[in-house]
């Protein structure tokens, strides 16, 4: 069984679902605790950037989409967007929030690099 995890970003698109919608999503959300390598479809590449190893599912009325990625080992599923699929909108904004994670990402080691560069160079 995989433990469902939202990304912060999609912890506030679940909140700002109205109250049926949210209910519907929610249960899709439960059902990626059971195989979700198998549930919903995998992405490929997008005009914007490539979404290749994330899957989508569609719920509802096929208006909403769950983007996620299942971490290699099976046991975790990440959800990175919950939103409507209007225009490509969810997957515009996957690409976008996966960008945002690289850059925090770089930023954080950048960051440690020049904190143990300068710890060096206080003990010397």
């Amino acid at each position: 069984m995989a433990r469902v995890e939202l990304t912060a970003d999609a912890r506030e698109d679940l909140r700002d679902l109205d109250g049926s919608t949210r209910k519907i999503v929610i249960k899709a959300l439960k059902k990626l605790e059971t195989e979700p390598d198998k549930r919903g479809e995998p992405l490929g590449g997008r005009r914007l950037g490539n979404l290749t190893t994330f899957r989508k599912l569609v719920v509802g009325d096929r208006d909403i989409r769950i983007v996620y990625r299942v971490e290699p080992d099976g046991t975790v599923v990440v959800v990175w967007v919950i939103g409507r699929r209007v225009d490509d909108e969810c997957y515009e904004l996957a690409v976008s929030r996966l960008r945002m994670a690289a850059d925090r990402s770089l930023a954080a080691m950048a960051e440690k690099m020049l904190h143990e560069a300068w710890g060096r160079r206080d003990r010397a």
